[in-house]
C-alpha cells in the first residue's frame, strides 16, 4: 500500500518549499494530493515569488479523507492563509490526535502550528527569527528536526526544503527509498 500525503498551498506560499516537497514525495513513491486554500476558491495560487501553482483539489474536497502526512509549505502570506483556514486546523488537530505525521517548514511551524497549540512537547525548528513564537523548551536551531514520538517534521526554509522532503520520505517509506531518491537527484 502506498502512503498518501496532502500538501496544502495558499496564495503567497513559498514555491520552492511546495514544489520540492511535492516532487520528492512523488519520487519516493508517495501518492500526493495538492490542495488549495485560496480564498477565492481557485485551484491556481500565486506563490510568494509570483510563480503560479495549480492544486489538484480545493481543501474542502478532501477534508474528510485520511492522510499519512499533511505537509505545510511556508512563506508569507501563505502561512497566514493556512493559519486562518478553520478546516485545515481541524484536519491538523485530527491528524495529531490519531498519531498521523505532520510536516511544516519555514514560517508554518510558528505561524500555524504554534498559533493553534499543535506542537505540544515536540522538538521543532523554523525560519530564523521565529524562535520566539516556538516553545523554547523544544526549539532546536537545526535545518530539519524530526520528532518521531510526536510525528512532526519541521524545517527552516527554502534552502532546507530538499532535506525536509527527504525526511518525510524517510519516515513514510524508509531509509532505502529515501537514499535512492537522494542518489537519483545527485545529492552530495
Amino acid at each position: 500500500m502506498s502512503h498518501h500525503a496532502l500538501v496544502v498551498i495558499a496564495p503567497g506560499c513559498e514555491e520552492l518549499e511546495a514544489v520540492a516537497s511535492i516532487d520528492i514525495l512523488v519520487r519516493g513513491g508517495i501518492k500526493v494530493t495538492v490542495a488549495s486554500v485560496c480564498p477565492q476558491g481557485r485551484l491556481q495560487v500565486t506563490a510568494s515569488r509570483g510563480v503560479k501553482l495549480v492544486a489538484d483539489v480545493l481543501l474542502e474536497e478532501v477534508a474528510e479523507q485520511s492522510f499519512d502526512l499533511i505537509l505545510l509549505p511556508g512563506g508569507l502570506p501563505g502561512a497566514e492563509y493556512l493559519r486562518d483556514t478553520p478546516q485545515l486546523i481541524h484536519m491538523l488537530k485530527a491528524q495529531q490526535a490519531r498519531g498521523g505525521w505532520r510536516a511544516a517548514i519555514c514560517a508554518t511551524p510558528a505561524v500555524v502550528l504554534a498559533h493553534h497549540d499543535l506542537i505540544g512537547s515536540a522538538k521543532v525548528t523554523g525560519y530564523p527569527g521565529t524562535e520566539g513564537q516556538l516553545p523554547a523548551s523544544g526549539f532546536l536551531a537545526q535545518p530539519v528536526v524530526v520528532d518521531e514520538p510526536q510525528r512532526l517534521i519541521t524545517s527552516q526554509g527554502p534552502g532546507t526544503a530538499i532535506a525536509f522532503a527527504l525526511a518525510a520520505v524517510r519516515v513514510l517509506e524508509g531509509n532505502i527509498i529515501a537514499d535512492k531518491v537522494a542518489a537519483g537527484m545527485v545529492l552530495q
